[in-house]
């Protein structure tokens, strides 16, 4: 029997006779400050900050990145924006050099390193070539942490070698191919380039529980064609390669500008919105994120000059640390302001990569809540239909063990055009912006953020959120082979979503307004948690893309194991336990749902 079935059916009656959730994400009609807001954006001003903020090489702690930083808070505060600059110690890493030759021949081709990985005067092995990254041995990943490595014991032939492998580095590969034993690993980009990456799993500055995800492998990467000659080479037989890598790692001082638009009636219990893009970049960084970074300042400004139009608040923060600090600006602001955000903020948005010249596709990663309104959002100023797509672990999305969705808009270029073939390279630069794009792009952000700050309801669909939890449970069954029972999980969501069905939240006075927006995240916030967050909420997980419920990923362990085996067995308690976690807060959101339609303190 579901714990709430009674509880659900004595407050039938009194649903029916008030309307407080969200039903309706969008409003039919666009609000003035939205129309105001946008046409105050102009092409020119994005221009005029851009040009500034890209002339300055970024990496995270440089000169570059502080002198940027002091371009925003000058223009903020010539404005009149209240901006304060936080200052803080981050963990970073800066790729300095690497080289790569074969001992006795010509061959040296152009090769970088990798943030975070290991640095080495010179190791030497025979090459092993391990084909692509889909021919790499997986890590299973449980709550976050490394749980086994599949199959290792096929694998027995990486030690002591130099592995290549064709793909852009990434993360998991690298501890793989550690564990393995390998003594360096060199990644073929599939095309002509170098692109600057990040091969660490840790997320914001490693604390004891997650420093033994820094790799100590030697990384490096080298371009397809240097890696076609390598492949020709050992065509006449084996071949002994050399790597050597210098990276910077180390904590520096960063500075983090926050701004805070309020509305002129605001006062401490205010909500708001939190926007949020990185202000570090990789070489001159234009698309990614000197023109975001534009955008950012100008929305700011323009939204200041009008919060007296404004009902909820708008805190704009410009990260450090995006790459190089592996996400340390969001994570440490998370860390920081965690009671804050938790009490006070609705939800979310990342900005990042817009204004690319040639850009003619809209997208989206969202959180369900929030699917909706970035369709009728990019429908209705953009004309195109979308799909949006759920959130990876990456955008700066620290936020997730608070409780806030996420949204964030894309616009990229085809791919007959190159797509995106700049970036994190030194041609991102300040030519690859296109200003009207940009103010395209700026526009999607202004709209839906004046849903949030100026309208009668909050374009926040539980209802869609609960549906998608529902589905992921389905899915996370039907992987265990039915060894896992998420029965009793499946009927109180649908329970709750029976509750909440065509209701909406409106606004009323200011005293009413924080205890709404409280009472609608009381709701949401720990099913937000068990949809995005695989372990604790206020430890993060890893940088390692999540399905829904990233907690039960190893459902599938139960479906590819003997159930007498030490795997199944560990798995099935792992699973357990992440069940009870789902069915408290399914109960956390149901209590927070009876207690706004009754008012009844909770029991």
């Amino acid at each position: 029997m579901r714990s709430f079935a009674g509880i659900v059916t004595s407050v039938t009656l009194p649903l029916l006779m008030v309307a407080l959730l969200v039903a309706r994400p969008v409003h039919a009609q666009e609000s003035p400050l939205s129309a105001a807001v946008r046409s105050s954006i102009s092409p020119e001003r994005l221009d005029a900050h851009a040009k500034v903020i890209t002339s300055y090489e970024r990496p995270s702690g440089s000169t570059g990145e502080n002198a940027a930083i002091d371009y925003v808070v000058e223009a903020l505060r010539a404005a009149g924006v209240p901006v304060e600059v936080h200052e803080f110690m981050g963990y970073t890493s800066n790729p300095v050099s690497a080289s790569v030759t074969v001992p006795g021949s010509d061959w040296n081709p152009d090769a970088i390193t990798l943030a975070f990985s290991g640095a080495t005067d010179g190791v030497e092995g025979p090459v092993l070539d391990m084909g692509t990254l889909n021919d790499l041995p997986e890590l299973e990943i449980g709550t976050g942490e490394l749980l086994l490595l599949r199959d290792a014991s096929t694998f027995s032939n990486v030690r002591g070698k130099v592995v290549i492998v064709t793909g852009q580095p990434r993360n998991i590969p690298t501890l793989a191919l550690q564990e393995l034993g390998a003594v360096a690993a060199i990644f073929i980009n599939p095309e002509e380039r170098l692109n600057d990456l990040i091969v660490t799993s840790t997320w914001g500055t490693p604390s004891l529980m997650s420093e033994h995800r820094l790799p100590t492998l030697p990384v490096a990467q080298i371009k397809k064609s240097d890696g076609d000659r390598l492949r020709a080479m050992m065509e006449s037989g084996p071949v002994t390669v050399r790597v050597s890598t210098e990276v910077d790692t180390g904590w520096k001082p960063l500075r983090l500008p926050v701004a805070r638009v309020m509305p002129t009636d605001a006062d401490d219990s205010t909500p708001y919105v939190l926007l949020g893009g990185h202000i570090d970049g990789w070489y001159h960084g234009g698309t990614d994120e000197g023109a975001s970074n534009a955008a950012m300042v100008e929305m700011t400004i323009q939204f200041h000059k009008r919060r007296d139009q404004m009902r909820r608040g708008l805190v704009v923060a410009w990260w450090p640390g995006h790459s190089n600090g592996r996400y340390a600006g969001s994570t440490w602001f998370s860390d920081t302001f965690y009671d804050e955000l938790r009490t006070r903020g609705l939800v979310y948005m990342n900005i990042d990569g817009v204004g690319q010249i040639d850009s003619d596709r809209f997208g989206a990663s969202v959180s369900p809540a929030l699917s909706a309104l970035a369709v009728e959002t990019v429908q209705r100023l953009g004309g195109q239909e979308i799909r949006p797509g759920r959130p990876g672990r990456n955008s700066d999305q620290a936020f997730n063990g608070v409780g806030l969705p996420l949204l964030q808009f894309n616009h990229s270029r085809p791919n007959a055009m190159g797509g995106y073939w700049w970036w994190h390279t030194p041609d991102d630069t300040y030519d690859k912006i296109d200003f009207d794009i940009l103010k395209a792009d700026t526009e999607l952000y202004v709209s839906a953020i004046s849903e949030f700050v100026a309208g009668p309801t909050l374009p926040i669909s539980i209802e869609d959120e609960l549906s998608a939890l529902m589905d992921a449970l389905a899915q996370r069954e039907e992987a265990s082979g039915g060894a896992l029972d998420l029965s009793e999980a499946l009927g109180r969501a649908s329970d709750l979503a029976g509750m909440l069905a065509g209701r909406e939240i409106r606004t009323g006075e200011r005293a009413a307004r924080a205890q709404e927006h409280e009472a609608l995240l009381n709701i949401l916030r720990p099913i937000h948690r068990i949809m995005f967050v695989p372990g604790s909420d206020h430890h993060p997980d890893p940088g390692i893309y999540g399905r829904p419920l990233p907690g039960l990923e190893a459902a599938a362990v139960l479906a590819q194991s003997e159930p007498d085996s030490d795997r199944y067995r560990f798995a099935m308690a792992q699973l357990l336990r992440e069940r009870n976690r789902i069915l408290e807060a399914l109960d956390e959101a149901t209590h927070a749902a009876i207690d706004m339609f009754q008012g009844r303190p909770r029991s």
